[in-house]
């Protein structure tokens, strides 16, 4: 009862304060109605139209965000927003694929944007010549360093990964408009997931909430938005804790048009993602051209610069504060490049670098990186174009400037910079002032600081740890630098300067460079030499008493019991040079002898000697051989050996194939001291008839056995015969319409067609005998297969290989060429040849010959004139009609063989036409 009383009271306030608070309202919506309402609801409106109406209602079309706002708050439907910010938009080129219009002349289509992994050669030869233009205001010096321009090189190769993504993921700060897609999805207590597009109005819908305005709606705020909407029908989403959970995401990024101009290398529309910016278009299209600023690229929004992008805050940041986020029709204009300048010399990035306004060498300096270590702080130099104005000689224009480096980098004096303009950073010198060098045959050779620990000769070379073993002693020299800097030689004595003498082991002074020379650049040491039969040639150097037993040692293989077979032992020779010191002479000895200790084992060798060694077949005939051909596994050409059989030489082939007739083999051997030349001899190998249907093991043995005792000669040469009883199984294909088509082994000599159709089944009911076809080789066999199959005609014994076809019954007959209509005509039989053609329209003007080629291939010329050729054409047949070649011009008429044809004719027709005439 109380529950009814506070509901009546509760209704009679909301009656009495309702009209009160609905009243202004209730006078806008009028306001609406009366005077604007008529204007908002024309679809035409023109940009200036929609302007004025929506200043009326304090709306700012150039905010969408706002101009949404403010509508809703004025009760104008979004349909309505969305039309007058359509009107506001400049006209573009209609997408082609946007539009199903046959006629594409008459549409301009903005390219979609493209990344570019590399640049073609006529993009890489134009960018080149732009270069090179770019570089003519630059002295030979700048040109020849080849200075990069800086940051250009960033859009060279473009890799994939870097194209804007038509797919989310968007940011929080995201504008939501129509053709974007967004993903809700709902867990915990409540379980769901749905894509959301958003329609030409703005809206989503959303089951069990309805619709929702989302266009130009922050990503972040639309999501708290929908949340709301939600808990009123799953409470758990605001509940504490909360018992459900929501995400929103942009799953797919509406697409814009955007407008590149200027200084790029494909000026053009492009169709980009919303979430674009103008960094990555510029970055996926290629960039500016050389000539291009990358300092002042602007967005232009309805006629108004309404951001500036300056590349090097990217470059040398790696970030620019608050990119902006490009919209539909928004223009890209790259001016051109602003006042250039190159820096060299002492800095960290030496390149062409572009400057605004009032940048100074200072900014310049922070652009290179700064100065490197080795920079020379008292001066850098400014090479400086002189204005038009200013120049009192035309042809010299140019002047150099040289300043302070010192003073600029502490800030007394920085130099506004000119367009041209080439500032060197020297460097310092390489000289090093309490320095000496030590270089040659020590063990740490190198430059040392001079120290009051470091005063002679001698501690220096202590310093490098002392002389090496090959280090000449006799001499050393030292270099030392006089005050006018020409160079002193000082030759020291070495041993002098070990032994601390005061004449040889001198003060050092700055700069002093000494050499310790190596023994082998001051004396010629040699070499000497082992070859031949050796296991490996050997060359070692000279050295006192290295004997001749020393140098066979080194050569390896000549102590080895083994290997010493192999050598031949009786001599071996000693190469060596002349006293004139270009001819040579040998000497021979016994090389057992020497390996042994005796003969000139002990012998000294000389500076430059060559112990030659040689191989034991130099006592022997070598290169006899023995040749195997026929049913073995590997025929050929083999070294004789002594007591070689012919069991060995058919075991080294490989052995019998298994078509090897076992009976015999054929020797042939040469004859000396006759007139024949060789003979040949039949080796009995088996006895008797061999069975291969029994054990073939035994007869292979048996047969090795025999040819044990056939020893073999030089130049032998042995012929393994083909067993002539042995046939190899040998096949026909068969293929079409017949119950099994496949391979078919030949059994007997003279084998049928018919034979082998029959054991393949027969034909089946589609099978059409009159188009078979028989293939023998790569040539087809032209034979009347409807009578051979039927067992009308003489049978066609098969070859091995082949290959009889049975097609279907095609139904019809082809007519080709000079026709009026060529085709297939569906058979008809009986029927000829000219009612093929007259059902293919008949011949048409200039037609010369008529071919018939019936379905077993058999091909006929039809002759025409007084007794015409007019054959019935089978199933599957084509008819061919030629052409009459074209007439060449100068040619007139043979009448001549026009008679000699036509009494040619008369002749053949003769006994025809007497016979006719009789009857």
């Amino acid at each position: 009862m109380k529950k009814g009383v506070v509901y009546t009271f509760l209704i009679s306030v909301f009656l009495m304060v309702a009209p009160i608070a609905l009243a202004p309202l209730s006078a806008n919506a009028q306001v609406l109605s009366e005077e604007i309402q008529r204007e908002l609801a024309r679809n035409n409106l023109t940009e200036s139209e929609a302007r004025e109406l929506a200043a009326q209602l304090g709306i700012d079309l150039d905010d969408p965000v706002q101009a949404s706002q403010r509508a809703r708050e004025l009760g104008v439907s979004e349909t309505v927003i969305q039309r007058m910010l359509r009107a506001i938009e400049p006209q573009t080129p209609v997408m082609i694929e946007d539009l199903s219009i046959p006629d594409d002349s008459l549409l301009v289509q903005p390219p979609r944007l493209s990344l570019r992994s590399g640049q073609s050669e006529s993009a890489r030869a134009r960018r080149d010549s732009i270069d090179a233009a770019q570089l003519s205001s630059f002295p030979d010096a700048v040109r020849d360093e080849e200075l990069p321009f800086f940051g250009y090189d960033l859009f060279q190769n473009v890799p994939d990964a870097f194209q804007p993504d038509p797919v989310g993921p968007a940011d929080d700060g995201y504008l939501v408009g129509p053709g974007d897609e967004l993903r809700l999805t709902v867990w915990g207590a409540a379980e769901f997931q749905v894509v959301l597009p958003v329609d030409v109005e703005g809206r989503i819908f959303v089951k069990r909430v309805g619709q929702i305005t989302v266009a130009g709606r922050r990503l972040s705020e639309l999501r708290e938005d929908v949340k709301r909407s939600l808990s009123r029908s799953y409470a758990g989403l605001v509940s504490d804790p909360e018992t459900v959970f929501m995400d929103l995401t942009v799953t797919r990024l509406r697409p814009i048009k955007v407008f590149v101009l200027g200084e790029v290398g494909q000026p053009g529309g492009y169709t980009v993602a919303s979430s674009s910016t103008l960094f990555n278009v510029l970055y996926s299209i290629g960039g500016p051209l050389r000539r291009g600023s990358l300092r002042n690229i602007d967005i232009i929004r309805n006629g108004k610069t309404v951001s500036t992008l300056d590349f090097y805050d990217y470059l040398l940041r790696g970030f620019a504060e608050n990119p902006i986020q490009l919209r539909n029709n928004d223009f890209i204009f790259v001016r051109p490049r602003g006042i250039t300048v190159a820096i060299t010399g002492q800095v960290v990035r030496p390149a062409i670098y572009e400057m605004r306004d009032g940048e100074t060498f200072s900014v310049l300096l922070d652009f290179a990186g700064g100065h490197t270590a080795a920079a020379y702080s008292k001066r850098y130099q400014i090479e400086r174009i002189v204005p038009i104005g200013e120049r009192s000689d035309p042809s010299i224009a140019r002047e150099i400037l040289d300043l302070s480096l010192s003073d600029a980098l502490n800030g007394v004096e920085d130099v506004d910079l000119r367009d041209g303009d080439v500032i060197s950073i020297f460097g310092i010198s390489d000289r090093i002032k309490n320095s000496v060098t030590i270089a040659g045959a020590v063990f740490q050779p190198g430059r040392y600081q001079l120290t009051a620990a470091m005063i002679t000769v001698r501690d220096l070379i202590l310093s490098a740890d002392g002389l090496m073993e090959e280090a000449f002693v006799g001499t050393a020299s030292l270099v030392r630098v006089r005050d006018d800097f020409t160079d002193q030689q000082i030759t020291l004595d070495l041993k002098g300067v070990l032994a601390d003498e005061p004449t040889q082991n001198i003060p050092l002074m700055r700069h002093d460079s000494l050499t310790i020379h190596f023994r082998r650049d001051v004396q010629e040491i040699g070499e000497v030499t082992i070859s031949g039969q050796v296991r490996s040639d050997t060359t070692i150097s000279w050295r006192d008493n290295l004997r001749l037993s020393d140098l066979l040692f080194t050569g390896g293989g000549l102590y080895d019991s083994l290997y010493i077979k192999t050598v031949f032992m009786e001599r071996a020779d000693l190469f060596r040079i002349n006293d004139d010191g270009i001819t040579t002479r040998v000497i021979p000895f016994n090389l057992g002898h020497a390996l042994s200790g005796r003969g000139v084992a002990r012998d000294v060798l000389q500076p430059g000697d060559e112990i030659r060694i040689y191989s034991r077949d130099v006592e022997r005939l070598t290169g006899d051989t023995v040749f195997i051909t026929g049913a073995v596994q590997n025929p050929g050409t083999y070294p004789y050996r002594e007591n070689l059989t012919l069991e060995d030489l058919i075991l080294q082939a490989g052995g019998f194939t298994t078509s090897a007739y076992l009976q015999s083999a054929d020797l042939s051997r040469n004859v000396y001291g006759e007139q024949r030349i060789a003979e040949t001899i039949s080796v009995p190998l088996l006895r008797g008839e061999f069975d291969r249907g029994q054990a073939v093991s035994e007869g292979v043995l048996s047969a090795l056995f025999s040819a044990r005792s056939v020893l073999l000669q030089p130049e032998d040469r042995v012929y393994v015969r083909t067993d002539p009883n042995l046939r190899p199984q040998e096949t026909v294909l068969v293929s079409g319409e017949v119950r099994f088509p496949g391979l078919y082994t030949i059994e007997y000599e003279n084998e049928t067609l018919r034979s082998i159709v029959k054991r393949a089944g027969g034909l089946l009911p589609t099978g059409y005998s009159g188009g078979a076809r028989l293939i023998r080789g790569t040539q087809p066999v032209i034979a009347d297969f409807d009578l051979i199959l039927a067992g009308n005609g003489r049978d066609i014994a098969v070859l091995p290989g082949d290959q009889l076809f049975i097609p279907k019954a095609p139904n019809t007959v082809e007519v080709r060429g000079n026709v009026n209509n060529p085709g297939l005509i569906i058979f008809n039989s009986g029927s000829r040849v000219k009612d093929y053609i007259n059902r293919a329209g008949g011949l048409a003007p200039e037609s010369a010959d008529i071919f018939v080629t019936q379905a077993d291939g058999a091909t006929i010329k039809l002759r025409r004139g007084l007794f015409p050729t007019n054959p019935r054409v089978d199933d599957g047949g084509v008819i061919l009609v030629t052409l009459k070649p074209p007439k060449v011009p100068g040619e007139g008429t043979d009448v001549g063989q026009i008679i000699s044809d036509s009494i040619s004719t008369l002749i053949t027709l003769l006994p025809a036409i007497i016979i006719v005439a009789s009857i």
